[in-house]
């Protein structure tokens, strides 16, 4: 029998592969559909082409029914009627998730001979979440006998197609020396990738990474923000690192009653082998604290569950409660379509892709149900959410876009503070032109709010509508995504002060790492000859597009 974990590492692959060359009426559908994860709508575009014998649409219908996806209730017998059809065509997707329900005895009976089969023919045609899963079964020995240096090569085989769960394997063996040499340098690199998509123990390896200072240069805020996203996870060990680091103030102000807390967080989770000190640990902070600060933790952490984002559910690496600073993200609020179309929301992306990729925020395309691109000289076309993450916000949405010139990351000397910079968007559409605005400032730190170092703080000019803009240097070459400016009445209403242009940025390197991630090829240049902010702003208009995201 398969151990429970490692079925719900199966079945909690939810990322399937996108058919190349599907052209078939009702798949464009069906495939937005499935990128916003609305599922029954996806599954009421790929019914009528599964009929028709589609083997695309019948893997992608057998799987949302194999796993009731989005409310569709589960259907073991037609989910497997569909995925064997489907696999018998050849289907890499098919095979996968027939080979999976072989493994778990799903709507068939077990059978994990014929598992191995589909999930070898799928592996065979570069499925990574078929390498995976032969990778944990082989590795751990789940079924078959162990074999940790064939279960290596299929980690290793699906971390290169940049498949996060076998990323976070090869960082976390690299890391321990298990199976492998170790390397620290390599172990940082996977690590940083498949934190970056949400993987806890990745978070938690690159936290260490980068409070130690070994295979990457030693920075504690940083570490604190990864510490913290695994910690939000339930990560015990991240927690307590956390609670730590708040304790002493290293890397973060000094904050007992929240160190408390993480370390309650860890305490409790804890494996046996860690636990009494761990509980030491937060014994001695919980000494320091008042008794009505120590009541109101512990009120928290009864609370708490995992998956939310710390005391109270707001998380300090994130922005803090309404009532206190806060950054605002600079997307317009959502109108209603003058021809009565229903809701719309609008931004600001550019192109960073000779194949019509264009790059913005995440959170402009949140919930979108259709997405549409407007360049500067041409008219609106469709686009379709290619990958998104938003932890770091950014989001890249596949167009048919093939203009001249695309958008080029600076890849020689890094930025200072008081460089020049300037921003291009759409801001207040409903209010102000078409036109790509174009707003020139300087960087003004090189890290956001309490200290994200994801971020820069510029003070070039941004609205709602900015969001997803390109941040330029006066040669032209992308140093930043415009993503959100300081809630400036909220700072007034505390202070008495209004703050001026304090605004942020997503730094280059989080997002050609975003892109990385995601297999998404673009374009780097060295910083050319200086120009002015007309100049540069002219040039850069060419490859930034106004972004419609119809919501309803």
């Amino acid at each position: 029998m398969v151990a429970p974990r490692y079925a719900r590492t199966i079945l909690a692959i939810l990322a399937g592969l996108l058919p190349a060359g599907a052209v078939f009426a009702g798949w464009e559908e069906g495939q937005a559909a499935w990128q916003r994860r609305d599922f029954a709508a996806a599954a009421a575009e790929y019914r009528p082409l599964a009929a028709e014998g589609n083997a695309s649409a019948m893997a992608r219908l057998g799987q949302i029914l194999f796993l009731g996806l989005g409310g569709v209730p589960r259907d073991d017998a037609e989910a497997l009627r569909l995925l064997t059809a489907a696999a018998a065509s050849g289907n890499p997707l098919g095979q996968h998730w027939l080979g999976t329900a072989y493994l778990l005895g799903r709507g068939v009976p077990k059978d994990v001979a014929k598992a191995l089969d589909w999930l070898g023919r799928a592996a065979d045609r570069g499925v990574p979440e078929s390498l995976n899963a032969l990778g944990e079964l082989y590795y751990e020995g789940v079924e078959v006998p162990r074999d940790e240096a064939r279960g290596v090569g299929y980690f290793r085989s699906a971390a290169e197609k940049a498949y996060p769960p076998s990323l976070e394997k090869m960082a976390e063996l690299r890391w321990n020396g298990r199976s492998m040499p170790i390397d620290r340098a390599r172990a940082v690199v996977d690590a940083r990738a498949a934190a970056e998509a949400g993987r806890p123990v990745a978070q938690f390896i690159l936290g260490v990474a980068l409070l130690t200072g070994e295979g990457v240069a030693k920075n504690p805020s940083e570490a604190a923000i990864w510490f913290r996203r695994a910690a939000e996870r339930g990560h015990p060990q991240a927690a307590h690192n956390l609670g730590a680091m708040l304790a002493v103030g290293n890397g973060l102000a000094v904050n007992l009653p929240e160190a408390y807390f993480w370390l309650s967080v860890g305490g409790d989770r804890a494996p046996a082998n860690l636990k009494t000190a761990y509980l030491r640990d937060r014994d001695g902070v919980g000494a320091r604290l008042s008794p009505q600060d120590l009541a109101q933790t512990r009120a928290r952490l009864a609370n708490w569950k995992p998956g939310q984002n710390g005391p109270g559910g707001v998380s300090a690496a994130a922005p803090p409660p309404a009532d206190q600073a806060s950054p605002e993200k600079v997307s317009p609020p959502v109108s209603v379509d003058g021809r009565g179309r229903g809701r719309m929301a609008t931004g600001t992306g550019f192109v960073i892709g000779r194949d019509g990729t264009v790059l913005t925020n995440a959170h402009v395309v949140e919930s979108c149900r259709s997405i549409s691109v407007t360049a500067a000289d041409g008219q609106a076309i469709p686009a379709t959410l290619q990958a998104k993450n938003t932890t770091d916000d950014l989001a890249a949405l596949k167009t048919s876009l093939r203009g001249d010139d695309v958008g080029r990351f600076r890849a020689d000397r890094p930025l200072r503070s008081g460089d020049e910079v300037v921003v291009i968007g759409f801001p207040l559409s409903s209010l102000l032109s078409r036109e790509a605005n174009i707003t020139a400032g300087v960087i003004s730190a090189m890290a956001g709010l309490r200290g994200d170092a994801r971020h820069y703080q510029i003070t070039a000019p941004v609205q709602k509508g900015n969001s997803g803009g390109p941040l330029v240097d006066m040669s032209g070459t992308i140093v930043g995504v415009v993503s959100s400016k300081l809630n400036a009445m909220k700072i007034a209403g505390q202070t008495g002060d209004l703050p001026q242009n304090i605004n942020f940025a997503i730094k280059a390197d989080i997002a050609r790492r975003f892109l990385d991630s995601n297999s998404i090829r673009y374009e780097t240049a060295a910083a050319g000859p200086v120009g002015s902010a007309a100049d540069v702003g002219e040039r850069i208009k060419r490859v930034t597009v106004f972004i419609q995201c119809r919501i309803d």
